[in-house]
């Protein structure tokens, strides 16, 4: 009997659907936002729904920026472009990045992130404990003359959860969590220039949330919006472009600032590399179950 529910199998087998016309369509003139978009919709007519708004990384930008409403930016013919997204089905999820490029300069770190990818995947089969998982990552890296990001994580999953509490890190660290038989974990190595710093600090944009406590605030509105957000949900993350053709984009901006404020919402702010180095990554979601090893993504 599978120690894993069907429906991570599920959301798994949608990414692996989706992820090649994500690659196909990140292409020099295409905007963000076409990608966000192509993603929700093949994601929603595949029966699923997106775990997380879809992340558009490009350059030094590493993770946690969604385009918002009339954002016009578009991808250039020199650009490293990291698309990240994750669906869920009944609130099970599969989280996956690809990182694309048509700049021959980055070839190189594109091949080393995959293979410090495949080179964890292959340790996780015989090796459950993350710190090792972390070193083969980093070790991987350095042979190549890169750097990983010390200060991002793969991390396990549960329902409606996206980081679950267990850690991987990209490189070695000891007294970390081993992982068990029943395990949904993401690996998702991030690299970056050998001189780079090696790790990313937070810009000033904030444009994924969540919802942390479900709480009355004594303002109706803001109380409808939150559960309406719950409902919909629960603690999956969620940005606020999706609210717009609702609330109107004034509106949905100043209840999110509010809610953030009374501790309702958290806000995850965008990550940049803090040498403004260009970061690649790759990641995949996998599970151990009674026969071993099940790569979902």
């Amino acid at each position: 009997m599978s120690l894993i529910p069907e429906q991570y199998r599920k959301s798994g087998k949608i990414v692996r659907e989706v992820k090649p016309l994500v690659e196909s369509a990140v292409k020099p003139g295409t905007r963000f936002l076409e990608v966000c978009d192509l993603v929700r919709k093949e994601v929603e007519g595949r029966g699923g729904m997106l775990a997380f708004p879809t992340g558009i990384g490009v350059n030094e930008v590493t993770a946690h920026y969604a385009p918002q409403e009339g954002d016009e930016s578009v991808f250039a013919e020199k650009d490293l472009v990291k698309v990240d997204f994750g669906v869920h089905v009944d609130g099970y999820v599969a989280d996956t990045s690809v990182t694309v490029t048509l700049n021959p300069e980055f070839d190189l770190l594109l091949e080393a992130t995959q293979r410090a990818l495949d080179a964890a995947i292959a340790t996780v089969r015989r090796e459950w404990r993350t710190g090792e998982i972390g070193r083969v990552i980093h070790g991987e890296a350095a042979r190549f003359g890169f750097k990983t990001i010390e200060n991002l994580t793969g991390h396990t999953l549960d329902r409606y959860t996206v980081h679950a509490g267990k850690s991987i890190p990209n490189i070695y660290m000891a007294h970390m969590q081993d992982l068990k038989k029943g395990d949904v974990f993401a690996i998702e190595p991030f690299l970056t220039l050998g001189n780079a710093a090696g790790y990313v600090v937070d810009a000033a944009s904030q444009t994924i949330f969540s919802i942390v406590a479900r709480k009355k605030t004594g303002d109706s509105k803001l109380d409808a919006f939150a559960e309406g957000v719950w409902a919909e949900r629960k603690t999956l993350p969620f940005t606020p472009r999706w609210y717009i053709g609702e609330f109107g984009k004034e509106n949905v901006a100043e209840m999110v600032r509010k809610l953030v404020t009374k501790r309702v919402l958290r806000a995850y702010p965008t990550l940049v590399e803090a040498s403004g180095s260009p970061v690649a990554q790759f990641e995949h979601t996998m599970a151990l179950d009674e026969e071993g090893l099940v790569v979902l993504t």
